[in-house]
């Protein structure tokens, strides 16, 4: 019985081990995560994970593409409430989409000609601040997404 002693320490140590949370999306700042889909931004830039396997993947497909429609990137001077838009497009029907800015969701309102070719669009819910602000739109098909992230500055 003694000698079962290491095996069942390390056998916990083991089990320990395998129970760990899975990691989340990232690095960077989560600012919209479900179970399959996330939107993250790292150092200015955003990119959308889809969960693959129990890992958090970037997808870099390009399969979606978004259009910054305003404000124009690096503008200035735009006013305190702002609004913000985007267009997306891609060869499979759209099935989500969303708008943050300085990570706060933008309740956005859409329409398009075709499912997969639209235009989302909303404003703060509140004056910003004067200076740099970081907007983000996201767009996503049944198996690809983009996250596209920019500034601008109010005042």
């Amino acid at each position: 019985m003694v000698r079962l002693a290491p095996l069942v320490a390390v056998a916990l140590i083991a089990a320990a081990c395998g129970s760990s949370k899975p990691a989340g999306p990232g690095p960077g700042s989560v600012v919209f995560q479900e179970s399959e889909w996330a939107v993250v931004i790292d150092h200015g830039h955003a990119v959308a994970e889809h969960r693959v396997g129990g890992k958090w993947v970037p997808d870099r497909s390009g399969a979606v593409q978004v259009s910054i429609l305003g404000p124009k990137p690096g503008s200035s001077g735009n006013p305190a409430t702002p609004q913000v838009a985007a267009e997306l497009s891609a060869k499979q029907a759209l099935a989500d989409s969303g708008l943050w800015v300085d990570g706060v969701e933008v309740i956005g309102k859409g329409g398009g000609l075709t499912p997969n070719h639209g235009t989302i669009y909303g404003a703060p819910d509140a004056p910003l601040r004067p200076g740099k602000h970081t907007a983000i739109a996201y767009g996503r098909t049944a198996t690809h997404a983009t996250a596209v992230a920019w500034t601008f500055s109010t005042g």
